[in-house]
């Protein structure tokens, strides 16, 4: 199974947050889960850093495989899906980061009720 986490699970998880984390625990511990990290989150951070709105690691680029995620680029196909989102939320890297996570058929692991609406049925 495939899980995507939003940019605030991927901060507390670099941030060792784990009071933040604990519903997202069982899953980022399993070995057996492919964690996904967009680099729409990696592209968000860079602008937050640059805004001073973020501390984050200088080497994002590498500490993420080192983690255990595995980085998930943009394309194409992901931007198709984004043209159909509705306009539930109006943040465009959760936008882009929605759009992958239904191109890519992977869970959105986030606590943005918002963003959570795009995937209750």
């Amino acid at each position: 199974m495939k899980y995507l986490v939003d940019t605030s699970v991927l901060i507390w998880s670099l941030e060792g947050d784990f009071k933040a984390l604990k519903p997202f625990m069982p899953i980022l511990e399993d070995t057996n889960k492919s964690i996904l990290v967009s680099v729409v989150s990696y592209w968000e951070i860079i602008i937050k850093k640059a805004l001073n709105k973020l501390d984050a690691p200088d080497n994002l680029i590498n500490v993420i495989p080192e983690t255990g995620f595995e980085w998930l680029y943009l394309t194409p196909h992901h931007l198709s899906t984004l043209e159909k989102l509705p306009p539930l939320h109006r943040d465009p890297f959760d936008r882009l980061l929605i759009a992958q996570s239904q191109s890519e058929q992977a869970t959105m692991l986030t606590s943005d009720p918002i963003i959570l609406n795009y995937f209750s049925k």
